[in-house]
């Protein structure tokens, strides 16, 4: 899906009741728990690779209007270790599982898969290989369509693309390359035919991957850091906008990097990043509405909190956000989310406990779920296990209990159907590395 953009979902009721007390001196939440049960409805874990087959770290997964869920991952062959290839498939909302199907060729370079679906399912699924950024469209019925692209400039090394697709199908892709030296933000079309657009290079850029996201009605907001600054540009089929600096009021802390990206039915858009200056590495969001206007930048993270490398922001089609981000504590990873309404008013601050790399994804209404996990030392080999949790969350920004889904996976990542169904795909951690998924509750 999208990284961080918002989805095009509808949740019919609330899925949580509130629940949890506020520290008021650290403005800090105790961990809630969740009224319903938690552990009701999910399925059975399944395999989403075939056997023989290794996953990489970090697989993908997007879901239409229907449920239908496609995922996508760079695989290996376990018979032949050295080569890599894109391969997706589709689960539909019935429970059958599609055949694997193969985008790419065999290469030693690929990696950093990225993939959305419009809202019956046609799909863009973009890597980087060999220092390009190349892509492929996927059908609804799992079958390719049209050949192999090549997105970036010939020539010029590539890397880390995003990938939003509009609700009727067009997608955009973003990335960065460089040109005699220098970094570029550049955007490209995939057309659902498989075709290509006209590459537009937005403007200077740096090694930070760029964030995309899209509206209801086919906008795209794209996001990326610009030397010491962040900043937005908007694109229609016809325009694309001015950039819009979004961190002139915090320009003195300098070092952006991690730009997330959240989109409402309308086009607001919500850009989350760090700043890596200060006396301590902050989140931030910036809150750009539709109509042009620009709020200051609001401090998601607090002052006196050592921010880690990763966080992770979902935005409904109301235009309320969740952030949740890694806070490193004496060494040890620690979550913390809060949500930022429509309006711009931030929430309490919660308490998660142990984790790493976050992400969530929330319907239509705000219902959602935050997946991550937690790396535990043990005495014996491989001195250390990894296991993948799941937390609902309501549409009023409480968090829910957690629930393991794995004590064997890594990098978990997670899609909502229209109505507070969410699947999870991630990455065994031993053995044959296989990429598995669950749906529920």
């Amino acid at each position: 899906m999208a990284p961080q953009a918002a989805r095009h979902r509808h949740s019919a009721k609330r899925r949580l009741i509130g629940a949890g007390a506020v520290a008021a001196a650290a403005g800090i939440a105790l961990t809630a728990t969740l009224v319903v049960n938690a552990n009701a409805a999910w399925t059975s874990t399944w395999n989403v690779t075939a056997s023989g087959w290794s996953g990489q770290d970090d697989p993908q997964v997007s879901i239409d209007r229907s449920g239908d869920a496609l995922f996508a991952w760079a695989a290996m062959d376990n018979a032949n270790s050295s080569y890599f290839r894109v391969q997706t498939r589709v689960k539909y909302a019935n429970g059958t599982l599609g055949a694997t199907r193969t985008l790419s060729p065999d290469g030693r370079a690929i990696s950093w898969v990225q993939a959305d679906s419009d809202d019956t399912g046609d799909s863009s699924v973009v890597w980087q290989q060999d220092s390009t950024v190349v892509g492929r469209r996927v059908a609804s019925s799992g079958s390719l369509v049209g050949s192999l692209q090549m997105l970036s400039t010939p020539g010029s090394p590539a890397t880390t693309p995003s990938v939003a697709v509009t609700p009727g199908g067009s997608s955009m892709v973003a990335w960065t390359e460089i040109r005699d030296g220098s970094w570029y933000a550049v955007a490209r079309r995939l057309k659902l035919d498989g075709t290509l657009g006209a590459v537009h290079t937005l403007g200077s850029g740096s090694a930070e991957p760029p964030a995309i996201g899209v509206d209801r009605n086919g906008q795209f907001v794209v996001a990326w850091v610009r030397g010491s600054e962040v900043v937005a540009k908007r694109m229609t089929a016809t325009s694309i906008s001015a950039a819009k600096v979004l961190t002139t009021p915090i320009a003195a802390y300098g070092g952006f990097g991690m730009v997330r990206v959240g989109v409402d039915r309308d086009g607001d858009a919500v850009i989350s990043y760090h700043s890596g200056g200060g006396d301590r590495a902050q989140v931030w969001a910036s809150r750009w509405s539709h109509t042009g206007t620009l709020s200051n930048p609001l401090r998601i993270s607090t002052s006196t909190e050592n921010v880690d490398f990763h966080h992770t922001l979902g935005t409904d089609l109301d235009g309320d956000s969740m952030i949740v981000w890694v806070r490193n504590n004496a060494g040890k990873r620690e979550l913390y989310g809060r949500k930022l309404s429509a309006g711009g008013t931030l929430g309490a601050i919660t308490s998660l406990g142990a984790g790493d790399r976050p992400d969530l994804a929330l319907d239509d209404d705000g219902d959602g779920m935050l997946v991550s996990q937690t790396t535990t030392a043990i005495s014996t080999p491989p001195y250390s296990v990894t296991k993948a949790t799941a937390r609902l969350i309501s549409r009023s920004g409480t968090f829910g209990s957690a629930k393991t889904l794995t004590t064997d996976g890594r990098v978990p990542q997670v899609a909502a159907r229209p109505t507070a169904v969410f699947t999870t795909t991630w990455q065994q951690e031993s053995y044959p590395y296989t990429i598995k998924a669950i749906t529920g509750p």
